[in-house]
């Protein structure tokens, strides 16, 4: 069977905290991006390395905001094959679990020097078999930051540059390519 996947998502991140709220704006929008390299192990177990793009401006103008670039690695977990639904549904839904954590590089809106940031994502993904070669998936993920300096908006948060935790959320839908000579990968063997 066939262990290696491209993914490619595309999708809304709704930025949960920190950030001014004297802001008429969420800094949420339409503004992820997302490709990465999936290898399975295991049937149910797997690793993935992801780039990823989220962008949390403000409507409208987009003058305000902060740009993530985010490089991650990350553990699979195929529970829809460990729990039958695989079988159950002829090889038509399928189910991962993510946990990644990464290197953000964060750049406010008009701003040149970048600061890292260490986030952490929990994720859920729900696929559908097309054929042998292609899925669809939509993936909701929620991820923690370790310490950032900025918020959302761009701003400094504290004059002092004391670091604060954060949050924010990925919906994304998008396209599984399964690579390999063979005819089954093993989401779906």
């Amino acid at each position: 069977m066939n262990k290696v996947s491209l993914e490619a998502n595309y999708g809304y991140n709704g930025a949960i905290s920190p950030y001014n709220k004297r802001f008429n704006s969420n800094f949420s929008g339409m503004n992820h991006f997302d490709v990465g390299l999936r290898y399975m192990f295991t049937e149910t177990i797997g690793a993935k390395v992801t780039y990823k793009f989220d962008h949390f401006v403000n409507d409208p103008g987009g003058l305000l905001g902060l740009k993530y670039n985010t490089l991650s690695l990350g553990a699979v977990y195929n529970v829809g094959k460990q729990f039958g639904l695989t079988y159950l549904t002829r090889d038509r839904l399928g189910v991962n679990l993510n946990l990644d954590a990464g290197v953000a590089f964060a750049k406010g809106v008009g701003q040149y020097d970048a600061e890292k940031i260490g986030v952490v994502g929990l994720g859920i993904t729900p696929m559908y078999q097309l054929s042998h070669k292609v899925a669809l998936a939509a993936t909701y993920t929620h991820n923690f930051t370790l310490k950032q300096h900025y918020g959302f908006d761009g701003f400094l948060l504290d004059p002092e540059y004391k670091a604060s935790k954060g949050s924010f959320y990925n919906f994304t839908v998008g396209i599984i390519y399964y690579l390999g000579e063979n005819r089954y990968h093993s989401d779906w063997y």
